[in-house]
């Protein structure tokens, strides 16, 4: 069991960091991080205790507080998932139970430590009740955040698919722990083995954080560097749509007897071709990190004039490879991949400014992040933050008073 719980601290460790420096980074995230974090903590605590601790009954008994975030975290991330300017400190309440497990645990430790003779009947309450209240407020809480996610998301959106994953891993928790209490009585060693279920769940959880942010854990085994992919279709859509204006206009200006061959060549262009794919997922993967470390110390979106070659020679990485990166590992082109380095900076600006009561200049702002038109400005910022610059301020505001 140690081992699987080494392996939970492992992945917890590595799914903060990579959210952490994810430069795709919401503001709800900050509750997955808050999440991750807590289930680390949870198995270091039980990796001490099963390293260290000696007493079988304290090894029987002794459920940990941190359990009492989980869904709490997993609720907050629901609802500011669902609603952007939702502010998570307005529901502090939910984490009611977390302080006084937080506090029942440690007082607890403490009657242990001092080997009071009463330690074992403190110990057993402390277990009982935070046993019996942990179990229904799971349950009940993971089934309200997948009625939650299902009516309140978009159908196919990632987030859904997290959020119902996530609560069906929790769910599954607490019916085990549920059937533990049941049947542990008569079968001693089902103990061990539940506890053991329960903490690979916690390591699926993380694991499926990562997967969510970055889409690949590590380069599959055997990785097919020849296989063939379509082209996206929201770029396909694009270039269809941008080629046949061209054409349309083309043919206006020939003559008759020349718009059938025209009209043939419209149909070759708009056909959809197939690539194959040139990096594997590791190395692309390699690239996304290197670019991001480039935008954040350089700040090259700054430059209204950056393109696709300008940013190749900067970062010294082949252009083609990019653009492989950009359009099938993150699925962005690369002018939307910039233009939202620019809006991250345009929002910590916003956030600085309103910190300090200074007066803000929005269109200021917009050409100093590299943008190099309001239109262009106002429509990546309303795409990225769901709301238009004036909204975003005032939801600011709005946290700043909180």
């Amino acid at each position: 069991m140690k081992y699987i719980i080494a392996i939970g601290i492992f992945q917890a460790l590595l799914a903060a960091v990579l959210l952490l420096r994810s430069r795709y980074r919401k503001n709800a995230d900050d509750l997955l991080i808050s999440l991750v974090v807590c289930i680390g903590l949870h198995l270091s605590i039980k990796f001490f205790i099963f390293t260290f601790v000696q007493d079988q009954q304290v090894l029987n008994m002794l459920n940990t507080f941190i359990g009492f975030c989980y869904i709490p975290l997993l609720y907050l991330y629901t609802l500011k998932t669902i609603r952007p300017e939702f502010v998570s400190a307005s529901k502090w309440y939910v984490f009611i139970p977390f302080v006084i497990g937080a506090i029942g645990y440690f007082s607890t430790v403490c009657v242990l430590s001092v080997t009071s003779p009463n330690a074992y009947l403190v110990l057993y309450w402390y277990n009982t009740i935070s046993l019996y209240t942990l179990l229904p407020l799971d349950i009940i809480f993971s089934l309200g955040i997948i009625y939650l996610a299902i009516h309140k998301l978009p159908r196919n959106s990632q987030e859904k698919k997290l959020i119902v994953q996530l609560a069906s891993l929790f769910l599954s928790i607490g019916i085990l722990s549920v059937l533990l209490l049941i049947f542990s009585p008569s079968v001693f060693s089902l103990n061990y083995v539940s506890r053991s279920v329960v903490y690979t769940l916690l390591v699926v959880i993380t694991i499926r954080i990562i997967t969510y942010k970055h889409g690949v854990i590590a380069e599959p085994v055997a990785a097919n560097l020849n296989d063939e992919i379509l082209v996206s279709t929201s770029s396909y859509n694009e270039a269809a749509e941008t080629t046949a204006e061209i054409i349309s206009d083309v043919n206006r200006s020939l003559p008759h007897n020349v718009v059938g061959n025209t009209l043939m060549i419209e149909k070759e262009t708009l056909k959809p071709q197939r690539r194959k794919e040139i990096l594997s997922q590791s190395e692309m993967f390699k690239i996304l990190l290197k670019l991001e470390k480039a935008m954040e110390s350089e700040k090259y979106y700054r430059n209204s004039e950056l393109t696709l070659d300008g940013l190749a020679k900067l970062t010294s990485i082949n252009k083609y490879h990019i653009s492989e990166t950009l359009n099938h590992f993150v699925n962005k082109p690369f002018y939307t991949f910039i233009n939202e380095y620019r809006i991250g900076y345009v929002k910590e600006q916003l956030k600085s400014l309103s910190e300090k009561s200074s007066s803000i200049n929005i269109l200021d702002l917009a050409y100093e992040s590299g943008f190099n038109s309001k239109s262009s400005f106002n429509k990546y910022f309303k795409e990225i933050t769901s709301h238009t610059p004036r909204e975003y301020i005032n939801l600011i505001a709005a946290e700043l008073v909180v």
